[in-house]
């Protein structure tokens, strides 16, 4: 894998609403370990550490399917109780 050692900026799809516009957020890998994120036409970036954006990712992650257990065994309780129901 190649080492980074220069920025990296590249335009995503996302996009959000940014000074009355909605905008394409822009991304920028910084060496050795940041990532920037800014809407594109304006000048404020926002930046995180690679280890925090990992972070972020891993508890989004455990929380999506955490959400997920939780509406499955509800709809599946909720079946048993109408099957009960019918009897």
């Amino acid at each position: 894998m190649t080492s980074l050692k220069k920025v990296v900026e590249r335009a995503s799809y996302g996009t959000v609403r940014e000074s009355g516009k909605v905008r394409q957020i822009i991304i920028r890998i910084i060496p050795p370990n940041v990532v920037g994120f800014r809407a594109k036409g304006c000048r404020r970036e926002y930046q995180l550490t690679m280890e925090s954006c990992y972070l972020m990712a891993v508890r989004a992650s455990v929380e999506s399917e955490r959400r997920k257990m939780k509406n499955e065994k509800m709809h599946h309780e909720g079946a048993k109780n109408t099957k009960e129901n019918r009897y």
